[in-house]
């Protein structure tokens, strides 16, 4: 058999596995059908003939041998086997079948064509997939090593990470990729956009799964495919436990009415996450800058407050105007309740001073019971009597008048039997009650806000013995 018959049979045999209608449909020359005035909407059995007849033709070159003859050579470059490439370059051109003593380099030239058949055709020049670890708190990467179609014609990359190779299955549709990778045979689910913007190395997208740690808990974060070797700091700024959204509330009992999720935690957990990307912004790309050094600080005491919500544990609070206020106003959403409030009468008190937020706190607090329907009793804390003079008359007279009950005691007759000269609360008896105080022993000078049991049974304690030992201030008194 000739070198031209024996190049057909290596096609035949590995290109179209032995299949001689595709074999056909290699070297077929559709124009020559077109020519005979075939119609290939309505006349289907013509085309069939066309077809049979040329697959006749083959098959007695396979089984009798042939030679490169005038009608290949004419009709080659229409044949589909002429449109076969590898990177862009064709598999095999017209000399190639006339030449005698090629038949090695016909060969490997279709090994390298099957080869690369296995390969994916989009989308191959990216090489890398980026997340970020939460059990290690690092960024960690996926190498692809290979692309290769799989047996049932979809598409398999072969990825590396930390010295352990998985197997991943990657689909393309409308530029959606969708990437699922198999580790210990759980699932990892990515999802990307690709807008084949050549411009750009990387593109990001997300993923979703478990976490590393329990694998439980379903997970969602940003992740990235890149086309090159990313510099990991710069990636802390987009793959980061910020990005991460993981669902702890993951089981519901269906006897229960309510959900049971404690969403401070939840939410504690997040504020902690940024607090904790924050830090490691301010020591390494903004050490030597005092604008966003301050504002991470502050942040940090942020997420420390939250903390101690999220364990029902007291916190402290600087700014007592703003806690009173809000305060006030929770009584007013309440309505109907009874409000005790102890507080020492002095330059500090929001009911001496004109500021634009002590004159609201005032409005609210004098308004409780007319609108609200709140009874209230403030004992004020003061040093003498002497020292009630006009003005601090006028104002026990005015809160008398909107139905505030107001007490008075001298500080040397109660110090020593109380924690606190400044506190308020509700007794509802329910998760609503709470103390805000500033107790007399704590170092620091701010307030406390308390919604234990033990804490609060002390105040009220406390507070039986502000009235025991205080007196009720009267209009007549002058």
């Amino acid at each position: 058999m000739n070198a031209f018959s024996q190049k057909l049979r290596v096609i035949y045999v590995q290109l179209a596995n032995e299949n001689i209608d595709d074999f056909t449909e290699m070297l077929i020359d559709y124009t020559k059908y077109r020519k005979n005035k075939f119609d290939m909407a309505s006349d289907s059995d013509s085309k069939e003939q066309f077809f049979s007849n040329r697959k006749t033709v083959l098959r007695r070159w396979l089984n009798k041998g042939t030679t490169c003859t005038p009608d290949f050579q004419k009709s080659f470059y229409n044949y589909k086997l002429s449109k076969l490439h590898i990177k862009g370059n064709p598999l095999f051109v017209l000399s190639d079948f006339s030449k005698e003593d090629n038949l090695d380099y016909f060969e490997q030239q279709i090994e390298k064509y099957l080869k690369y058949q296995r390969r994916v055709q989009i989308r191959v020049d990216y090489k890398y997939i980026y997340s970020f670890s939460t059990h290690t708190q690092t960024i960690n990467y996926y190498e692809i090593l290979e692309w290769e179609k799989d047996s049932n014609g979809g598409t398999s990359i072969l990825l590396e990470r930390d010295g352990k190779q998985f197997r991943a299955k990657f689909q393309l549709l409308d530029n959606n990729i969708f990437i699922t990778i198999y580790k210990n045979d759980t699932p990892l689910y990515m999802l990307f956009y690709d807008n084949q913007d050549n411009s750009s190395i990387y593109i990001a997208g997300m993923s979703m799964g478990y976490l590393e740690s329990n694998n439980k808990v379903p997970m969602s974060k940003k992740v990235i495919f890149s086309k090159e070797l990313l510099e990991t700091k710069e990636l802390e700024f987009m793959l980061n436990e910020t990005e991460i959204l993981s669902t702890i509330e993951n089981r519901f009992n269906i006897n229960l009415e309510l959900f049971q999720v404690n969403h401070f935690v939840k939410y504690f957990n997040k504020l902690k996450n940024y607090s904790n990307f924050f830090k490691r912004l301010r020591d390494t790309s903004y050490k030597e800058f005092f604008y966003y050094r301050l504002a991470f600080s502050e942040f940090y005491a942020l997420k420390e407050l939250f903390k101690h919500i999220s364990k029902q544990e007291s916190y402290y609070i600087i700014d007592f105007q703003r806690a009173f206020l809000e305060l006030i106003k929770t009584i007013e959403s309440i309505g109907n309740i009874k409000l005790q409030v102890v507080m020492q009468l002095n330059e500090d008190s929001p009911f001496l001073k004109s500021s634009y937020r002590d004159l609201e706190i005032r409005s609210h607090f004098f308004n409780l019971y007319k609108k609200h329907k709140v009874e209230t009793t403030i004992i004020f804390v003061i040093d003498s009597y002497e020292e009630l003079n006009a003005h601090k008359k006028y104002l026990f007279s005015d809160m008398i008048e909107h139905n505030i009950e107001v007490r008075t005691i001298l500080k040397k007759n109660i110090i020593n039997d109380v924690n606190s000269l400044n506190f308020s609360f509700i007794y509802l008896q329910d998760n609503r009650d709470f103390v805000l105080a500033d107790p007399i022993r704590d170092s620091k000078n701010v307030y406390k806000i308390y919604t234990n049991e033990l804490t609060m049974d002390e105040y009220r304690t406390d507070y039986e013995r502000f009235v025991e030992k205080s007196k009720i201030y009267e209009l007549s008194i002058s």
